[in-house]
């Protein structure tokens, strides 16, 4: 138990400054893509705060499987380094037996990351899109930046050319106000100035030197072009406070797996009473077109008495184009059904492919720790600079096979089981490969194994110090 609890703590340190620096690069990366639009809104400090918490959880399920190998990396390569692994092995205790309580831990903390991914990050990304979803209709301008449309307005669309960053006017400004029915209305005006009315609930535009373009509703063919020197334009229901609203739709990223499962099985459903109308047209389909092939006239033929005058020439073409149209018409509603039926079985695989990532991703924990533990004894390296550059090249492959896998089962070309296991199962296996070549002694620091692992460490180096040049 001694040296149990030696190992343990060996991992702690690395694993809580992995942690640290991996999620301090998430958060950063966050705070560039966003922190211009949050702070423009005069947010206060406590919903920044909230935002910035809720937005913590998808970064610490992507976080902790990294520094659970950064960890097993460096706490291993440090006892490899030090000779305690030989000291332990002239003592008569394998490698493996040093691995055995870590693994015990990466599956309980696997077994946790499972339950964090179903209960936690779901309900976290779906209160900060409510959160962000106000942000957005509190002083919506702030998201107004030149040379893209914006559509945060209600029922209006914008584009601004240029933006002074002084005066905040508008330059090269074009409006599409989207109408119940008919064309939208479209305006030009050279320039524009905002200001808020109705205790901040209506934004006002003013429109200097433009035009109005528009079609009558009711009569499409009458155009109107109306010049302008000076016109308001004012847009309700835009609140300057932060108003939150409960929303109850849910995507796929915001639903635990009782949820999606709800959804596979009405998705399974919906499909089976597709396919229950679609077998039988298509078989009629297919009978007409054997019937056509075989020569056998679709106009109907007079039966009865001789003295019935048959069907004349114009009649014979109007009973064909009337059977030709049920055809067609036939034919199209079976495409409808085998689209529907396409439709529900893709949503059957997104759905699958989250519940199955929400596994998969926890469990990497304990797969990571099949890789990192033998590779850091054999290596015999324990520095920050080897556990992140060895850390690196697996995360690109487990990420490359996982975001591949995914966008292949999403169109139908993989099984999504296969698809979110596949990385596990590849980093898994040669895991237990170099385990077990681990406890035999076959691969030493200087074999051509290690050689090959340091030139793709090599390589990652390399990426790594020309980004640090780059950003840093």
């Amino acid at each position: 138990m001694i040296l149990v609890r030696y190992v343990l703590k060996e991992l702690v340190g690395p694993f809580l400054a992995a942690l640290f620096g991996i999620t301090f690069l998430f958060v950063v990366d966050f705070l560039v893509k966003i922190l211009d639009n949050v702070l423009s809104k005069g947010l206060p400090a406590s919903t920044v705060l909230e935002i910035f918490v809720l937005n913590l959880a998808w970064m610490l399920s992507l976080s902790i499987p990294m520094a659970v190998l950064v960890a097993s990396l460096m706490a291993f390569g440090r006892l490899s380094g030090d000779q305690e692994v030989t000291a332990c092995k002239a003592a008569g205790i394998s490698p493996l037996s040093l691995m055995r309580p870590v693994l015990i831990v990466a599956m309980l903390v696997s077994v946790l990351m499972v339950c964090f991914n179903n209960w936690v990050l779901p309900e976290a990304n779906h209160r900060s899109v409510e959160l962000m979803n106000a942000v957005s209709r509190k002083k919506p301008h702030a998201f107004i930046d030149a040379g893209r449309l914006i559509t945060q307005f209600p029922d209006v669309q914008l584009w601004v050319t240029r933006i002074d960053p002084v005066s905040g006017s508008l330059y090269g400004v074009q409006i599409y106000e989207m109408e119940k029915k008919g064309a939208p209305r479209i305006i030009y005006a050279d320039s524009a100035s905002m200001e808020y009315a109705d205790n901040g609930a209506t934004l006002m535009l003013r429109l200097k030197s433009g035009e109005t373009h528009m079609t009558d509703a009711d009569n499409p063919e009458n155009y109107f072009r109306i010049r302008f020197f000076s016109q308001e334009l004012a847009m309700k229901n835009v609140d300057d406070r932060l108003e939150r609203r409960s929303r109850s739709y849910r995507s796929d990223r915001e639903m635990p797996i009782e949820m999606m499962m709800d959804v596979v099985e009405d998705a399974e459903k919906k499909y089976g009473e597709a396919l229950e109308q679609a077998l039988p047209r298509r078989l009629a389909t297919l009978v007409t077109l054997q019937k056509q092939l075989e020569g056998d006239s679709i106009a109907p033929k007079l039966k009865g008495d001789d003295n019935v005058a048959p069907m004349d020439s114009i009649q014979r073409r109007r009973s064909l184009q009337r059977l030709r149209i049920q055809e067609i018409a036939a034919l199209r509603t079976t495409e409808r059904l085998f689209g529907r039926m396409d439709a529900e079985k893709k949503r059957q695989a997104q759905y699958r492919v989250e519940i199955h990532k929400k596994y998969s991703t926890g469990f990497a924990c304990f797969v990571f720790i099949l890789i990192g533990a033998p590779l850091g004894i054999m290596a015999r390296k324990g520095g920050i600079g080897t556990g992140i550059l060895y850390s690196l090249a697996f995360f690109v492959i487990y990420w490359i096979c996982l975001i591949g896998g995914e966008n292949m089962a999403d169109r139908l070309l993989m099984s999504p089981v296969l698809a979110m296991w596949m990385s596990n199962i590849i980093i898994g296996v040669f895991g237990v490969f170099i385990t077990i070549a681990m406890v035999r002694d076959r691969f030493s620091g200087d074999s051509k194994f290690f050689r090959a692992l340091r030139a793709v460490k090599g390589f990652f180096g390399r990426i790594f110090k020309k980004l640090t040049r780059r950003f840093g």
